[in-house]
């Protein structure tokens, strides 16, 4: 008989620092299941946004108390002001200092950019149901802390620390923009930062931030193995059941606050959604409820403009526009910072902004005495969270297409979704600047802008109105792209993305004619797109080894889980042929033996693909899209390029250079994965499948060192996180899940290393969604949690 624990929390005072908690009957509950999966069932919004917050700090409190300490500029007064954030974004190879960041956080706080949003009505402010989910969540999370208490944390990592406070709603919301910031405003704050008017006579064209800094290349274009994900929606046309099939598979961080967190959310009535949040954000991102499954891709669009300013003469803060000079405004914060004494201090930083926004100064941006560049950013808003409500309760793809053509406010991310009837969905539903391709013509004309262009980024004449940003008339905010701008495509068979842009998310009806800032079209697509759409074709032909034409769900699972890489499929051959024409070395003749003899796959017991994979990685990133045989053509883009230039001299380069790596550091020619690539958990090393993503690896898996010789690639940061496998059924919504890195990110916590090691294996876990599977969960504990009296 199955022993469900059920621990019901005292109703006892919460202490002076938690006043205001006079505590009511127990109105949320929180069922958790096997590997950690808190399911919370309330009554209201409040209560089960009280639920999850108290489920998240249970979880993850030290790492979203990080975040609370982020978001309120405070980073240098607990941790020093010139270490690097461990709460910085991922985007880009170097940290910002934690000054940086309060600075930036700061002008934030002083803006008064929450309070804006909270005055204004839907659907720029937020809607009655997320102002009681972020109510309920502020309460929920305060109230596992003074239940706890700061010293009895189980976490040692933040146990006792006195950066771990009570948090209130604006807190919420200010995490939510910095959720919705990632690929804007918060990837630029160093460059925010750096920004300085210069001396009298200044001749230097930009500062000189240290190698690999975050400027605007760095953080904003796209950069190899950076984040992105996975995910395919199939309709009645493609499945076995003629329902809808939804595969999601995010690529993103393995530590810190960026954490997702898996999670059902009931409230009778209103809503029943399963999936993943982040720590600290009170919504399900992604995941299904009963009729709808949806989710994310990082998406194309840009969500900023660089403005190139013609400074006024004998003014190195004033700028002219329509020939009239306008005078740049500074802003001071101030910023409290622990000196190398431990005592506080204040420290102080000026930004200086336009009618655009916020200077900013980089390796490709100068301020001189006669040019500056400021940025206009569309993104920083939390209206994504109404959207993402009404997608979480949405019953159709029509339902969350029009939560999206209602708000248009979510920061970066595709939505692709499959519904119950066997309908499948794409769009973006983001801010988009208002940016005509005919503006571009007009408006790009520096040298600087136009090959800037080249890369997609836009930087536009400051000095003229007619380059400011346009409106539709189905604009949500004024600046903006309305919905008929933005592309759409709904289908039976399917929509899939691998963070390309919408042109070949269904290679059977391309999406063409949109602005240029919103994605490029009819050109190469990256080797996991076209791994991706392979594999769905390859499906649907009957032509992949498995039987039928249509998907099962143990198909989707096992076709996206094959670690198959295509540069191989495209690649290994030529390879070979060349290696053995080489001249002869130590080691030559195995090497070209090993490469013929390996599966193409990397999974961890497939000898040779560590000798694959350091040969990819020593063609450097330009080199390994210039190597092909035969060219891209558009009129085929799932199967061009192709082929291996070997004539090429840095391909026996990178050959050679991949052999000398593994004699010179003992890795045996014919090495897997299994001994090579891998997280450690406490004393527990765990081998790692996956591979990467620019090789074209579906499943994507990347630490942050790169190959440390003798050890291979340890300790994994970025790749495949919580992967979704779902079906829509007669008896309801059915389907599976894994989270690779674990739910809890806690050393001491039973749910740290579980789904690590199933993941290893090739193993997932059943979703549980009805009341009847959450019930019978042989490992379920009940947790009665008190709302606050309102």
């Amino acid at each position: 008989m199955n022993r469900h624990k059920i621990s019901i929390l005292a109703l006892a005072s919460l202490g002076l620092s938690f006043a205001g908690f006079a505590l009511a009957a127990p109105r949320a509950e929180i069922r958790t299941t096997s590997y950690g999966v808190p399911h919370v069932l309330a009554d209201d919004f409040e209560g089960v946004g009280f639920g999850l917050g108290y489920a998240f700090a249970q979880t993850g409190i030290c790492d979203i108390a990080a975040r609370w300490v982020t978001v309120n500029a405070m980073r240098s007064r607990y941790f020093g002001p010139d270490e690097p954030s461990t709460d910085a974004y991922p985007s880009g190879p170097e940290p910002f200092t934690n000054v940086q960041s309060d600075f930036f956080w700061k002008s934030v706080l002083d803006r008064d950019l929450v309070g804006q949003e909270l005055r204004s009505k839907p659907p720029l402010g937020p809607t009655t149901e997320v102002r009681e989910l972020v109510r309920g969540y502020a309460a929920g999370y305060n109230h596992y802390l003074a239940k706890t208490g700061v010293d009895n944390i189980p976490d040692a990592r933040c146990r006792g620390a006195e950066w771990v406070r009570p948090i209130a709603e604006q807190d919420v919301y200010l995490r939510a923009l910095h959720w919705s910031s990632f690929l804007s405003s918060g990837a630029l704050m160093q460059d925010y930062v750096r920004a300085a008017p210069p001396t009298a006579g200044a001749k230097s064209k930009s500062v000189q931030p240290k190698s690999g800094s975050n400027d605007l290349e760095s953080s904003i274009t796209s950069q190899p193995q950076g984040p992105g994900s996975n995910m395919i929606a199939l309709g009645k046309e493609a499945t076995d059941n003629g329902r809808g099939m939804l595969f999601a598979n995010p690529h993103w961080v393995w530590h810190g606050p960026e954490r997702w967190f898996e999670a059902q959310l009931t409230v009778p009535g209103k809503l029943n959604v399963y999936g993943g949040g982040v720590l600290g954000v009170p919504v399900v991102l992604f995941g299904h409820n009963e009729k709808v499954a949806w989710s994310h891709t990082l998406a194309t669009p840009r969500r900023f403009t660089v403005y190139q300013l013609r400074l006024a003469p004998g003014s190195t803060t004033s700028y002219l526009y329509d020939g009239k000079p306008r005078a740049m405004t500074p802003r001071t914060v101030t910023v409290e910072v622990r000196g190398a004494d431990g005592k506080l201090q204040n420290r102080s930083h000026t930004f200086w902004e336009t009618h655009y926004g916020t200077v900013l100064q980089s390796a490709e941006f100068g301020w001189t005495d006669d040019t500056a560049y400021a940025v206009r950013d569309v993104a920083m808003n939390f209206r994504w969270l109404n959207q993402q409500l009404e997608m979480n309760r949405a019953q159709s793809v029509e339902q969350l297409d029009e939560a999206g053509r209602m708000y248009l406010g979510i920061g970066w991310l595709n939505t692709m979704a499959a519904d119950s009837a066997g309908n499948t969905y794409y769009a973006d539903r983001t801010g988009v600047p208002h940016v005509t391709n005919a503006q571009l013509d007009k408006c790009v004309n520096s040298d600087l802008g136009r090959r800037m262009l080249e890369r997609r980024q836009m930087v536009l004449d400051g000095s003229r109105s007619e380059c400011e940003w346009g409106s539709d008339a189905d604009s949500i905010v004024p600046g903006t792209l309305g919905v008929a701008a933005l592309p759409k495509l709904m289908r039976t068979d399917y929509v899939t993305n691998s963070n390309d842009s919408y042109w070949t998310n269904n290679p059977h009806q391309l999406l063409e004619g949109y602005p240029l800032i919103v994605g490029d079209e009819r050109t190469t697509r990256s080797l996991r797109t076209r791994n991706g759409l392979l594999k769905i074709e390859r499906r649907l032909k009957g032509v992949d080894g498995h039987p039928g034409k249509r998907f099962t769900l143990d198909q989707l699972e096992a076709i996206t889980m094959d670690n198959r890489v295509l540069a191989a499929e495209l690649w290994r051959d030529p390879l070979v042929s060349l290696c053995r024409k080489l001249p002869a070395r130590a080691g030559l003749p195995a090497a070209c033996d090993v490469l013929a003899k390996w599966d193409q796959t990397e999974n961890l017991d497939s000898s040779g693909a560590v000798l694959w994979r350091r040969f990819f990685e020593n063609l450097d990133y330009k080199a390994q899209k210039e190597v092909f045989a035969v060219p891209f053509d558009p009129a085929d883009p799932i199967n061009t390029p192709s082929g291996l230039n070997t004539e090429d001299p840095r391909v026996a380069k990178a050959l050679n250079a991949a052999i000398s790596d593994l004699l010179d550091s003992g890795v045996p020619l014919d090495a897997a994965y299994r001994g090579y690539q891998y997280e450690t958990r406490g004393d527990t090393r765990i081998p790692m499948h996956g591979g990467l993503a620019d090789a074209g690896q579906y499943n994507f898996m990347h630490n942050k060192t790169g190959w440390v010789p003798g050890k291979g690639w340890p300790e994994m940061y970025l790749g495949s996180t919580l992967i979704l496998w779902m079906q829509f059924t007669e008896q309801g919504p059915k389907g599976r899940s894994i989270m690779t890195y674990s739910q809890s990110d806690n050393p001491s916590s039973p749910y740290y290393l579980d789904q690590v090691r199933l993941y290893s294996e090739k193993k997932s876990k059943p979703i549980l969604f009805s009341e009847r599977d959450i019930l019978a969960d042989p490992n379920l504990e009940v947790t009665r949690v008190p709302l606050p009296a309102r």
